[in-house]
């Protein structure tokens, strides 16, 4: 068989088996880790907004996906992620990890403050995570149903 014929075979069974390989669905490495129950609080920083805490409790699951609640709001679609290469953790940019995720509900029930989505970057503190809640939303909006929430010192222990 020629070496053309080989390839014209074997390429495309090549492609489809690495294609098919990056969406397998199974444990995600960098999650396992990090598995199981999270909790903890922010301090919201939006002077806007009477509620000064910001409760979190999240579960990473060992597919990398995250569930959980974000103040009032219930987190859908998360994934928990690395949020930088060798090179940002080098210099130091950036967090060590990220949940980006859909919110369902009001995030502040209290306040009638409801967001789209949410990113909560994350850095390893021995045995707990401290990071920082950002709603969607614009810092510069004029008004308040389209600014975003962000709530800082946010420390996330995880509970057995």
């Amino acid at each position: 068989m020629k070496s053309s014929n080989l390839i014209i075979k074997y390429v495309p069974r090549v492609v489809a088996l690495l294609m098919a390989s990056t969406i397998y669905a199974g444990d995600d490495p960098l999650a396992k880790p990090f598995t199981g129950h999270w909790e903890g609080s922010a301090q919201i920083a939006a002077n806007w907004c009477k509620q000064r805490q910001l409760a979190v409790a999240i579960d990473i699951h060992p597919d990398g996906s995250v569930t959980g609640k974000v103040g009032d709001a219930t987190l859908a679609n998360a994934r928990f992620s690395s949020n930088r290469s060798w090179l940002g953790r080098a210099l130091g940019l950036f967090s060590d990890y990220i949940v980006r995720g859909d919110l369902n509900g009001p995030i502040v029930v209290a306040d009638k403050v409801t967001r789209v989505g949410v990113t909560i970057p994350l850095d390893v503190d021995g045995d707990s995570f401290v990071g920082a809640v950002h709603s969607s939303g614009s810092k510069a909006a004029a008004a308040i149903e389209d600014r975003r929430l962000t709530a800082l010192s946010l420390k996330l222990v995880r509970k057995q």
